[in-house]
């Protein structure tokens, strides 16, 4: 594995700690995934009303935006592909960490939105269909540490 994607990997396992670290904090049990598993990085257990959830974790170091793993041109699998909550781990330069938690139906509503903004966005040249669909730290601040939202449907 290169350096570059050993780091890539290990920021993406330090999002997944820091998510189970928080979950625990609030008495919930939180298990990590195998690598493997896909579309799902932790699964989730509130002990109080035996709800469990699954997780997709999302983590960026220094950047602003988050890829999501799909392109415009894939918006028609949003639905299929987009199977639980999210959670949205940005560290800064100074290595601060800020939480962004969406419900299933809020992350697809923000997909939707904001890359409908994005492609109807005037421009002098047009854009190709197959870009990659990003959502900016700006767009998911209404969203910061809201743990609840994990266990909305």
């Amino acid at each position: 594995m290169s350096k570059k994607n050993l780091n890539k990997h290990l920021i993406g396992l330090t999002g997944e700690y820091f998510v189970a670290g928080m979950m625990s904090l609030k008495g919930w049990v939180a298990s990590l995934t195998l690598k493997n598993y896909p579309s799902v990085d932790i699964f989730g257990l509130n002990p109080e009303t035996d709800k469990t959830v699954n997780i997709q974790v999302k983590t960026t170091r220094k950047h602003t935006s988050f890829n999501i793993g799909l392109r415009h041109d894939q918006r028609n699998i949003i639905r299929d592909k987009i199977l639980c909550p999210f959670v949205f781990v940005h560290i800064d330069k100074n290595d601060h960490v800020r939480y962004f938690i969406l419900s299933r139906k809020e992350f697809i509503d923000l997909i939707e939105k904001t890359d409908d903004a994005y492609f109807n966005k005037p421009r002098t040249k047009p854009i190709k269909p197959n870009y990659p669909i990003a959502i900016k730290v700006t767009d998911l601040q209404i969203f910061e540490d809201k743990w609840d939202n994990i266990w909305k449907k």
